[in-house]
């Protein structure tokens, strides 16, 4: 009796241990530490990537053209990043330049909301990992050829009163044909 509860015992054991350790693999995001950078120091961003995917310029009527990409920004320190910051989310922190084949820029509109701040810096945190995000923004009617390609420039500014303490992190230049 005891050899054959040893063996269904030993039986079991792979998948007992298959479940033990799979918890060991990511560490828990509520368990990272958190690097707070003070309100007038420079953000670290060296550790942050910036990426673009499904870019696309659309024509909605004979004057609204809408500008629509997800953005992915990746954070590779291990811990969360936190600093003060007057804007409600990362959306207000991307900046977007559009340049035809002849470098002249194209002028997004303004987003709805655009602008808005807090009364007072609160804590916006860069997660551990990649986090994606939905982006639109108009862009001013334009004469221009279907298929034209524009190129898409995105980046990612943490605030800063001071130019020297701004953290910048640019995505790739992506090209997106005009509808």
């Amino acid at each position: 009796m005891k050899l054959m509860f040893r063996c269904k015992l030993l039986a079991f054991s792979p998948a007992i241990l298959a479940l033990v350790f799979s918890s060991c693999g990511e560490p828990d995001p509520a368990n990272l530490p958190v690097i707070n950078t003070p309100a007038n120091a420079k953000v670290d961003l060296s550790k942050v990537t910036l990426s673009i995917s499904n870019a696309k310029i659309t024509r909605i009527n004979e004057n609204k053209y809408t500008l629509n990409f997800d953005y992915t920004v990746t954070n590779h320190s291990g811990a969360h990043l936190a600093f003060p910051c007057l804007y409600d989310s990362t959306d207000d922190l991307i900046e977007v330049g559009l340049t035809d084949n002849t470098d002249q820029k194209l002028v997004p509109g303004k987003r709805p909301m655009e602008g808005l701040t807090l009364t007072e810096p609160r804590p916006l945190k860069i997660a551990n990992g990649p986090v994606t995000r939905s982006y639109s923004v108009p862009i001013m009617p334009e004469v221009r050829d279907s298929g034209d390609l524009i190129t898409l420039r995105v980046r990612l500014h943490a605030p800063s009163r001071y130019d020297e303490l701004r953290s910048t992190v640019a995505a790739p230049l992506v090209q997106v044909p005009w509808p």
